[in-house]
């Protein structure tokens, strides 16, 4: 079976456990990943659902006036981010499967005095909108949450107009670099350890479904330490990473990367006898 179907309703549902259950803050991953004057941008209440795995929009190259998709927008921290870059001529589309989140979303864009900011609440592997509705597609430790990747991919290009672009940050893992006993605590799929891709694996999706100029312009390992400022870790994974992982792989038991990628369209339809 693919490891695009596997446990599908299962996954989900742990994910929505584990992120309706965040503490209180988060905002040490903030400080880790973002620049001091991108933080001077944001209210205090996003920076404290930080849960992201890189600062990608450094790598978006966001132009004013553009539509973006912000996939799994959690505490809006990028979905400002990009509100702020596209400008009021643009429009950020934050988009999440738990009304939670979007609610917290909606309340940190409010603060920050943003009007071009839409919460949409759907599923990453059926996003409710119509075809060639956005032209930057951005998100951040989301796509490895869920159990069908390939049908996010194709999400992904579904919605992109002809030219548009994708730039995403997520962590990646070697095939049978963590040992099971970790890749099996649900915990590790939430904190996007267990569920994560190779990369060349990532980038043969992206490939499949369409996208062109693929681009990798950030790696970074993340450290059996990193993981511990992610509440999504359990007590009990990072006892079994300190335990399980040989000491001189406790700095990098995963990568976070960012990834670009164009896309050109999906071409003319075939033509029928």
């Amino acid at each position: 079976m693919s490891r695009d179907l596997m446990h599908s309703a299962e996954v989900k549902q742990l994910v929505k456990d584990a992120y309706r259950n965040i503490p209180a803050t988060t905002a040490a991953v903030a400080h880790k990943l973002y620049r001091a004057e991108e933080l001077a941008q944001v209210p205090q209440r996003a920076i404290e659902r930080a849960l992201g795995v890189a600062d990608h929009l450094r790598f978006a190259a966001i132009r004013p006036g553009e539509t973006i998709l912000d996939l799994g927008c959690g505490g809006g921290i990028d979905t400002i981010l990009a509100a702020r870059r596209t400008g009021p001529a643009g429009r950020v589309i934050a988009l999440d499967f738990l009304p939670e989140m979007l609610r917290r979303t909606a309340r940190a864009v409010a603060e920050a005095g943003l009007d071009n900011v839409e919460t949409l609440e759907g599923e990453m592997e059926a996003i409710p909108l119509q075809d060639d509705r956005v032209d930057l597609i951005i998100s951040n430790g989301v796509i490895n949450l869920s159990p069908r990747k390939a049908r996010v991919v194709a999400e992904c290009a579904r919605v992109l107009r002809p030219g548009g672009r994708l730039c995403v940050s997520d962590l990646t893992v070697g095939q049978d670099e963590l040992p099971p006993e970790i890749l099996t605590q649900p915990t590790a799929w939430a904190g996007c350890v267990a569920g994560a891709l190779a990369e060349d694996e990532l980038v043969r999706k992206l490939e499949r479904a369409g996208f062109q100029n693929i681009h990798v312009p950030y790696r970074q390992p993340m450290s059996v330490a990193d993981c511990e400022l992610y509440p999504l870790f359990s007590p009990e994974t990072i006892r079994l990473m300190r335990e399980l992982i040989p000491p001189e792989k406790q700095q990098a038991v995963a990568v976070s990367i960012v990834v670009r990628a164009d896309y050109a369209g999906r071409g003319p339809a075939p033509a029928h006898p």
